[in-house]
């Protein structure tokens, strides 16, 4: 820093106070680290082996350094003369100092009187550049820090201290060893329970993996194959050749008992069918195919299982949202029906077991009314993953069924609707009863088919049974209840009528002076959806594209009803992630997603002109949305794009009725018109959000944010998710 002199053009000089010092700060700092370097150089570090390991000093060649040394060195000559002529010099320079001394500058932490600074003592820029005037002061920079490329650590294994060791011992008592063990007894009580226990203890636990073992009475002697020679003796050749020709003498009095063996194989094949009804032959056939078919379907029924699930340290993940079909429940020979050698009985309904997610109810009848080709009898098959091959239970009809549901309270009851409106309640774990109860048609006048069925809790005795609703397809829902009597005691819970012009909900454009005047006052039922939280409500579905929100606790009235298609609706599902957040399909080809409590789609996607018959939340990923219609199998990601679906999947060449979802969500079950149920599974799916909520509320946010009255309206309605779980605030 250069020294201030005096100038005739500065009219005022600042006048400060500080210690004089005729040495920098920095120059003492450089002494003292060069002593301790030195001392520092003196010491050596040997090792085991007295090999000289001391490390080596780091040198810094830099030109900041060097212009330091320069002024250390000119600073040692001026600050310690050694001549006659430098105290000379020196004392003539104090003797103008003594002069000048009222005049001080203070500079940089130094007081300089007007002698040091024409001296250039105290100044750097003067002793490194004396020709140069008025430069600018030069600032050194930190000296940074030496780190290595890496770190290495060796772990060696340490010699073993027992610390303490208590062991039993069982000696006589009276002996001298046994007094000994009565006295370190005492000393032990003591010390744990006694008042010797006043000390401070930690107790720790440790575990270690269980090894299973397998025992060499296991393992088999491995037994090479070789080949061996045989002796035959004539006595051997003798008696083959005789018995050759006994055989052919028997074989003309064969011929004479065809006749006979005729009216055996009649008798036999009556045993044969008596041998097939019978209880305990067909559980013991039911086990062997259960055994032959694990040879054949084992890596789809540990796919099914979810043993088959990729990891985060796999090498390849595939992320391609497409469901693989991992084996296929054929449509059995229902015998009567089929035109050309196809069977055109299509799968109308499908139901998991809640007790067993093994275990799958199909209704095989009618799906389409408009269909071509129409059966007049129906069946329910209990299949079950370990034997895809053939169904382990069959009920046969002489009705179309239409709705099949089990209990998810009682889990070995299944319910069965049919066409004419008969619902009845079987007992699965006994096949050959008859049902435990069935609808009686004097007491429920319903004769149209039961599109849905839905088990609700009961909420009075815990001991009844659970109730039933039964939508039917003009526009009316049945309670039934299962009492000590071989019927079901029914009710008419709700009753429809058609809309009166516009409700809340989806805006539709009518065309004006158009009076539609439809031939029956009653909407048709589509299908029925229970709250996620509160067992009484429910709602229905139905062909105006309205929604009714019903109630249990009363009859012949809804609580609210708003339009969410155009069309037909065809299926409504709630998300697993939130009670309020719903989504809903129809013949409109659109997709779409409410809120509860806004009156306005969040999102709507639509790809293709087709009716889409069944959609649901995925139940693993909160923002992945299964849908299928005739054609494909679509899975859509509303994270990704809402525009077209992340995946489109033709299973066969027929068309698709409706999918289910298996008890862990990670397969799917979809039937089509020939009666075929595809097992899909969707195990190259994304890995699973963190947060899954907070997940699927971004992504809602993200869709609607073109929307500033829907992000008001969202942000209005708060936490969305189910009650008691965490919410993480976006930063």
């Amino acid at each position: 820093m250069a020294a201030i002199v005096d100038d005739p053009k500065r009219t005022k000089m600042t006048k400060v106070s500080a210690r004089i010092t005729r040495m920098p700060y920095r120059q003492l700092y450089d002494t003292e680290i060069d002593e301790m370097i030195s001392v520092r150089q003196t010491l050596k570090v040997h090792n085991d082996e007295l090999v000289d390991v001391t490390p080596k000093l780091l040198k810094v060649d830099n030109a900041k350094e060097r212009k330091y040394k320069i002024l250390n060195e000119t600073l040692k000559t001026d600050l310690c003369p050694t001549d006659s002529s430098t105290r000379g010099s020196l004392m003539s320079r104090q003797s103008v100092a003594s002069h000048s001394s009222t005049q001080k500058i203070k500079l940089g932490g130094l007081r300089l009187s007007l002698d040091d600074v024409i001296n250039n003592v105290g100044s750097l820029q003067n002793v490194l550049t004396s020709n140069e005037q008025e430069e600018e002061p030069v600032f050194y920079a930190q000296r940074s820090e030496h780190k290595y490329p890496f770190i290495k650590i060796v772990l060696r294994k340490s010699p073993i201290f027992l610390l303490y060791e208590s062991e039993s011992f069982t000696v006589p008592k009276g002996t001298i060893l046994g007094d000994l063990v009565e006295e370190d007894n005492k000393i032990y009580d003591y010390l744990t329970i006694g008042r010797g226990n006043v000390r401070r203890r930690s107790e720790a636990e440790t575990q270690t993996i269980d090894a299973v073992m397998k025992t060499r009475y296991v393992n088999t002697n491995y037994r090479e194959p070789e080949e061996k020679g045989t002796y035959v003796s004539f006595y051997e050749m003798y008696d083959t050749y005789k018995g050759l020709l006994k055989h052919d003498k028997d074989e003309a009095g064969r011929k004479k008992s065809q006749s006979v063996s005729k009216m055996n194989d009649i008798q036999y094949n009556a045993e044969l069918a008596q041998l097939k009804e019978n209880s305990r032959f067909k559980f013991a056939t039911m086990i062997m195919e259960r055994i032959l078919a694990g040879n054949v379907y084992q890596k789809s029924q540990l796919s099914f299982r979810n043993f088959l699930q990729p990891s985060k340290s796999d090498n390849v993940a595939e992320y391609r949202y497409k469901p693989e079909v991992i084996f296929t429940l054929h449509a059995p020979k229902f015998g009567a029906h089929h035109v050309s050698g196809i069977n055109r009985k299509a799968v109308s309904d499908i139901s998991f077991c809640y007790g067993n997610g093994d275990i799958i109810a199909v209704a095989y009848g009618l799906f389409s009314y408009s269909a071509l080709i129409t059966v007049s009898t129906g069946d329910v098959c209990i299949w079950s993953i370990k034997n895809p091959e053939n169904p382990e239970l069959s009920y046969r009809y002489n009705i179309p069924v239409t709705s099949v549901e089990f209990s998810p309270f009682l889990p070995f009851l299944l319910a069965i609707g049919m066409m004419d409106g008969t619902v009845e309640v079987r007992n699965i774990t006994r096949p050959n009863d008859p049902p435990i109860a069935v609808s009686q048609r004097s007491t429920s006048l319903n004769g149209d088919p039961v599109i849905a069925l839905k088990w609700i809790k009961q909420p009075q005795d815990k001991y009844d049974i659970d109730p039933i609703l039964a939508l039917s397809s003009n526009g009316s829902v049945w309670k039934y209840y299962i009492i000590h009597s071989p019927y079901l005691l029914g009710f008419k819970q709700m009753v429809l009528y058609r809309v009166d012009g516009q409700p809340e909900g989806l805006q539709i454009k009518q065309t004006p002076n158009t009076v539609e005047l439809f031939a029956n006052r009653r909407p048709l039922g589509l299908n029925i959806t229970l709250h996620p939280q509160l067992r009484d409500i429910y709602f229905m579905l139905t062909d105006e594209g309205c929604v009714y929100k019903c109630s249990t606790n009363t009859t012949h009235t809804y609580l609210d009803i708003w339009q969410t298609h155009e069309g037909s609706v065809n299926c409504m599902d709630f998300s697993p992630w939130s009670p309020k957040l719903f989504l809903t399909c129809g013949n409109d080809w659109c997709i779409r997603i409410w809120m509860d409590g806004i009156l306005k789609p969040l999102i709507t996607l639509k790809y293709k002109m087709k009716p889409i018959y069944s959609a649901q939340w995925s139940r693993s990923h909160s923002t992945v949305i299964i849908a299928t219609n005739r054609a494909s199998l679509d899975v859509w990601d509303i994270h990704r794009n809402i525009l077209t679906p992340v995946s489109r999947t033709k299973l066969s060449k027929s068309f698709n009725t409706m999918f289910e979802h298996s008890l862990c969500g990670r397969s799917l079950a979809v039937g089509n018109e020939q009666g075929d149920v595809h097992i899909c599974s969707l195990i190259k799916m994304p890995f699973q959000p963190h947060f899954q909520y907070e997940q699927l509320r971004r992504s809602l946010f993200n869709a609607i944010s073109t929307s500033a009255d829907l992000i008001i309206e969202l942000n209005n309605v708060g936490f969305f998710g189910y009650p008691g779980k965490g919410f993480r605030e976006e930063k």
